[in-house]
């Protein structure tokens, strides 16, 4: 059993990350273009992988191509550690009440292979 680590895609606002943090300062997050993150502009077809290797769970925004490139990356025999995609009615409130319930209430490998929206409920 491990605790759930994040990824956060470039197109969420770096102050959701920040006030992620101080809501629990102990979820382990990055993103895009921080220290320890891939770069900014990386393709999702390489963050899928840079999550599979470093057991991270994909937030996102990108409703449009990152379900096609979950699927492919699936079909290949990879795997995730979970994607999450972010609707648009989703507050940033809300987004962080999520990641911290998923943080906190469950185990990464819950999350294995799947594809959430966010919110939750």
């Amino acid at each position: 059993m491990s605790q759930v680590r994040f990824l956060i895609d470039e197109s969420v606002r770096l102050s959701v990350v920040a006030a992620l943090l101080r809501t629990e300062a102990l979820i382990d997050v990055v993103r895009i273009g921080q220290p320890g993150a891939p770069e900014f502009g990386t393709p999702d077809a390489e963050l899928l992988e840079f999550c599979e290797l470093t057991q991270r769970l994909f937030v996102s925004q990108d409703r449009g191509t990152l379900p096609d490139h979950v699927a492919k990356h699936l079909a290949a025999g990879r795997h995730t550690c979970g994607v999450m995609l972010i609707t648009s009615g989703c507050s940033s409130r809300k987004l962080i009440e999520d990641l911290v319930l998923i943080w906190s209430a469950s185990d990464a490998e819950e999350w294995r292979d799947t594809l959430y929206y966010l919110p939750l409920s």
